[in-house]
């Protein structure tokens, strides 16, 4: 009777052993310390930080029409959506340097119309404001920009809009039209006029010439945006380097107890320059499991090109779920947010689990759209239910079904505590 009371207590402490092994701890996102893109439109400016308000053009309630106003459109395309989406691109590469961003809207907006926009934006005491348009679907390619004409500050505002203009068609090889003064004053000018700061209404492509570039390109028409913000407010660039992960799902290796594994961890260019092989790094941020320290960048990257690098590994010896720490850093300082490269690890006698989570992880890389923690936390969970199923079988195999009824109960309530 004793032997077999010892018995069940062992079985019992493998359950709770698997269920609290290693690398079984809540699981963190897998890009970690990226914020949210800018700060609330209304909010108060942090101290010493220049705001800049960005307002997409068209997306206003019409009064006239009694509908959002959608402006211009052109094989599918629609400017109020256009003009919104590079905007809020824009927030977020302009996010990550010392600079309060705001947009007028974030969305299609029935409470405003496009006259109420000036005290949107001036409610902000903004250091410089600009609204983002298109050209027309029949207007010829190009990128230009409006300056106000007895506005707030006549020179800022032309300085800003030729910033505006030369970079959004450097960037994107469109001819500069350059800038233009705005018009019909004598009636209040364009809406730009009242806005309390240097303004400029940029237009950064036509919606039927530059269809091809409005449609796949607007990260660089948002970048452009950025870098003419930048040099507007004399704030280096290297502020906005960042990076972005193509396929956070091809991140996740499955194998068992110390096999060596390789996996390749491709990164994004999501700056406004170059990243120098001479310049830049990929270094460890925590235990490496048997990779090296540090990885030199294989090549000259460019704004929305790729670096990868293949990152091998030894998995550790008990099963659970582990992570690589990665950090890219430009002249030793740290680019971007912590990158994780996941080790799932199974028990060796798991073959048929192991192909499943196999199976599982394709399935993610075909979908692109898998979030890791939800990744890990499924495959965390698979494992202890395979654990739990094993000490079943073991435990009927001995005790006989009501042994096997309590290591179930117990393993299902120290799962609940996960």
């Amino acid at each position: 009777m004793r032997l077999r009371l010892l018995f069940s207590l062992t079985v019992l402490a493998g359950v709770w052993w698997l269920a609290g092994r290693p690398g079984a701890d809540a699981l963190m996102t897998l890009v970690e310390g990226a914020g949210a893109p800018g700060s609330a439109p209304r909010a108060e400016a942090a101290a010493g930080r220049p705001v800049v308000v960005i307002s997409p053009g068209y997306g206003w309630w019409s009064a006239d029409t009694k509908q959002v106003d959608p402006g211009a459109q052109q094989a599918g395309l629609v400017e109020k959506d256009v003009t919104l989406d590079v905007a809020q691109q824009a927030q977020t590469i302009l996010a990550r340097c010392p600079i309060d961003v705001r947009l007028t809207r974030t969305g299609d907006d029935k409470q405003h119309t496009l006259a109420n926009v000036y005290e949107i934006v001036n409610d902000d005491h903004p250091s410089l404001a600009l609204a983002v348009h298109t050209r027309a679907p029949e207007a010829p390619s190009g990128a230009g920009a409006y300056y106000t004409v007895g506005g707030e500050d006549d020179a800022g505002s032309q300085r800003l809009s030729t910033e505006l203009a030369q970079s959004v068609a450097a960037r994107l090889g469109l001819p500069n039209l350059g800038v233009q003064p705005e018009t019909d004053t004598a009636n209040g000018g364009l809406y730009i006029h009242p806005w309390r700061a240097p303004a400029a209404l940029v237009d950064v492509g036509s919606l039927g010439a530059d269809a091809t570039a409005l449609r796949n390109r607007r990260r660089d028409f948002a970048r452009a945006i950025a870098q003419a913000v930048l040099g507007y407010l004399s704030v280096p660039f290297d502020c906005a380097d960042g990076l972005q992960l193509p396929n956070a799902a091809g991140l996740v290796g499955i194998s068992f107890p110390n096999q060596p594994l390789s996996q390749n961890l491709t990164i994004e260019n999501d700056g406004m320059g170059d990243w120098d092989p001479a310049r830049y790094a990929l270094v460890s941020a925590g235990d490496a499991y048997g990779a090296a320290a540090s990885y030199a960048l294989p090549a000259l990257v460019s704004p929305g090109q790729t670096a990868t690098w293949a990152l091998p590994a030894r998995a550790p010896v008990s099963t659970g779920v582990y992570e690589q720490r990665w950090q890219l850093t430009r002249d030793g300082a740290v680019v971007g947010p912590v990158v994780k490269v996941f080790i799932v690890v199974v028990p060796p006698e798991a073959q048929g689990l192991k192909d499943k989570l196999d199976q599982q992880v394709a399935e993610w890389q075909a979908a692109g759209t898998a979030k890791a923690d939800e990744m890990m936390a499924q495959m965390q969970a698979e494992i202890k239910d395979w654990a739990v199923q094993q000490a079943q079988k073991q435990a009927a195999n001995c005790l006989g079904v009501n042994g096997a009824l309590v290591v179930g109960a117990v393993a299902l309530a120290k799962r609940k505590r996960f």
